[in-house]
């Protein structure tokens, strides 16, 4: 589980001795939590990798309880209810922080004091509170774009350590280096972020860095350094923490009482009263002009003076210009030459004067220069009684919870009506957010199938492990959908694909009721399963045939998912909406890891005997074709998927796989 990214800093203050449900007994940390209802209850946290099983808690009564004996440092932590089904915070917890998944974490730091163990808790955000070194000496530098290192002046230290949020306030795990003359250089891989650090000398004294860029209290009276990292322009940046608020980057204006809401509509060129039931704007070519937006689109319908399709054949444009918040290149004009008030990337348009021959939209890009490049990318628009069109955030690059700013134009013999001027802000609803029902995590460097499997050789798979590793999967329900996030060991993107990311070819197969299908959607994984499945899903780097959901007699249904992914933190988000799924008996889930070929059967990257420029290698060649092509999968608990997938027999059936329980 991530902190919360939208906290930029947090401070630590001491605490009393005890809370209600965490406590200090000689060595030992003590959980206590109140859930009588539960079966089972395992602490969960980073102490265990957020391990579901590592370490069970006892029922005394109606009370949950277990002791750690941990290390100084900050610790974050939940509880898992009857083997994942539910995951809860700890009601009582010292602090919390975002789980990164709409919930929250417990979260305490312990620290000695007078020789004794003692809980710290974290306060409150102090954004207002950073204290900026103006007095300082330059001694952070980066190197190899990489690593940030250090520079402290001690000469009469023996040896030198730095501990910091970095490593859970850890005074013996990264050690500096002596670089001569007194100086001493820590050396830190880091991803962006912001960090607090100290300096331990000699294993006993805790001395803040004179050349910090910036200071916070550190809870006992004295200061921590504090610096943030960050990526500009492809290169590795450190300095003094960047305090304003995140939402002032990208600050948008929405109406007040011109609501832009999620409507239910479609792309028929007639307008419903429930297409009507959202923000709309005034014009005078354009009468009127309704905006709404869901979970996977914004939607534009222009009524104007007479019926729109009146005016096919005629020399008029409807177009609809949008930002985005990554796009590469924009311009600052319509195609009729009016300067808009913000740069914008993209340009929809149904032509009225093909629209007859042509009953489509063209879609443009911005080359960056006022000019407008065609691009393929489909997208829905109907001209009868109004001019309707749906902008899908895929094309844009929007992700869920982003905003960006659309303008509506009409042009008519080269004269241009805006509406608005302003342009109207669109936030997207959020959907990475919700319940944790279920996390699992798995074993790392086994995208291997049963061992055997090693990488291709072209220098596009490098680092050469970890694309396929799966490390953790966890899923979320919200009141629309469930969310599975999938983190893999490493991700790159050396074919630039749209998504972010290239190597991955996700399956997922989920048992939401009785019957189904025990073969695979289509050929190719060379896989079949214990218990049938009732709908698939396949997500890849590029969202077009690389994007499936279809059920189990055959009928697929795009509009069921949409994915996302975060290239930084190495995760795929797929969404599931809710009222494309029928559970009667629960969620199992079947998650398969496998190499993305374009050129593949149902894009799978084939498996040979020895590895070659494209495909895998290590395949047996005495399974004759029926070894899987599955590189890592998730497997029950007790289970391990060396077995699993070593469970074919030659010349027969393929391995069958074990589902785990999501619900």
């Amino acid at each position: 589980m991530k902190a919360l990214r939208g906290i930029l800093i947090i401070f630590l203050v001491l605490s009393i001795f005890s809370f209600a449900a965490l406590k200090i007994d000689g060595n030992k940390v003590v959980f206590t939590f109140s859930y009588p209802q539960a079966s089972t209850v395992h602490l969960a946290g980073t102490f265990n990798n957020w391990s579901t099983n590592a370490n069970p808690m006892r029922r005394e009564g109606d009370l949950w309880i277990t002791e750690l004996e941990l290390k100084p440092g900050t610790y974050q932590y939940k509880f898992v209810i009857d083997g994942g089904k539910v995951w809860k915070e700890d009601p009582d917890a010292p602090g919390y922080t975002d789980d990164g998944f709409g919930g929250k974490n417990g979260v305490f730091t312990l620290a000695q004091k007078d020789g004794k163990l003692v809980i710290v808790a974290p306060a409150a955000e102090i954004k207002e509170k950073v204290e900026i070194n103006t007095e300082r000496k330059e001694n952070f530098s980066i190197e190899d774009n990489a690593y940030v290192v250090i520079k402290f002046y001690k000469p009469e230290a023996k040896y030198v350590f730095i501990a910091g949020s970095f490593n859970n306030w850890s005074m013996s795990d990264t050690e500096c280096y002596s670089s001569g003359d007194g100086w001493w250089e820590a050396v830190l891989e880091l991803s962006a972020g912001v960090y607090q650090y100290k300096f331990v000398v000699d294993g006993k004294d805790w001395v803040a860095d004179p050349n910090a860029p910036a200071y916070v209290d550190d809870g006992f009276g004295g200061k921590n350094g504090i610096f943030e990292v960050w990526k500009e322009d492809g290169k590795l940046r450190v300095g003094a923490p960047k305090v304003q608020k995140e939402e002032e980057q990208t600050k948008v204006e929405l109406p007040k009482e011109n609501i832009i809401k999620s409507v239910q509509y479609e792309i028929d060129g007639k307008l419903s009263d429930v297409e009507k039931s959202t923000a709309m704007y005034s014009g005078t070519v354009i009468k009127q002009a309704y905006v709404a937006r869901t979970s996977t689109a914004a939607y534009v319908s222009i009524v104007l003076d007479k019926p729109a399709r009146d005016y096919v054949g005629q020399n008029v444009l409807f177009e609809v210009y949008t930002d985005a918040p990554k796009m590469t290149a924009s311009n600052r004009k319509t195609s009729g030459g009016t300067i808009l008030s913000k740069p914008v990337g993209f340009r929809f348009s149904p032509n009225m004067r093909t629209w007859q021959t042509r009953k489509r939209g063209t879609f443009f890009a911005a080359a960056g220069d006022d000019s407008w490049i065609l691009q393929a990318n489909v997208f829905k628009s109907a001209v009868d009684d109004v001019v309707e069109i749906e902008i899908p955030y895929d094309i844009l690059g929007i992700k869920s919870g982003e905003n960006f700013n659309i303008y509506i134009v009409c042009s008519v013999d080269g004269k241009d009506e805006v509406l608005p001027q302003e342009g109207i802000a669109i936030k997207t609803p959020t959907m990475l957010s919700g319940n944790v029902i279920a996390k699992f995590a798995d074993k790392i460097g086994d995208d291997y199938g049963f061992g055997t499997y090693v990488y291709p050789k072209d220098p596009a798979f490098a680092p050469y492990k970890g694309l396929w590793d799966i490390t953790e999967v966890t899923v979320l329900e919200n009141d629309e959908a469930y969310v599975f996030s999938i983190k893999f060991a490493e991700m790159t993107n050396p074919w630039a694909s749209p998504k972010g990311f290239s190597h991955q070819l996700v399956n997922i197969y989920l048992d939401t009721k009785a019957g189904g299908k025990t073969s695979t959607y289509k050929e190719g994984a060379r896989v079949q399963f214990k218990e049938p499945w009732d709908y698939f899903i396949k997500v890849a780097g590029w969202p077009d045939d690389r994007i499936v959901f279809a059920t189990a007699d055959g009928k697929e249904i795009p509009e069921a998912i949409i994915y996302e992914a975060d290239p930084a933190d190495k995760v795929i988000h797929i969404i599931v909406f809710k009222k494309y799924l029928e559970v009667k008996t629960g969620i199992k889930a079947y998650i398969l890891s496998l190499s993305q070929d374009g050129y593949g059967t149902d894009h799978i990257r084939p498996v040979s005997k020895d590895p070659t420029q494209w495909t895998l290698g290590g395949y047996p060649v005495d399974s004759k074709d029926f070894a899987p092509y599955v590189l890592d999968t998730i497997v029950p608990e007790g289970q391990k998927q060396e077995d699993i997938l070593k469970s074919y027999v030659p010349g027969q059936s393929y391995a069958t796989l074990i589902p785990i329980v999501v619900k």
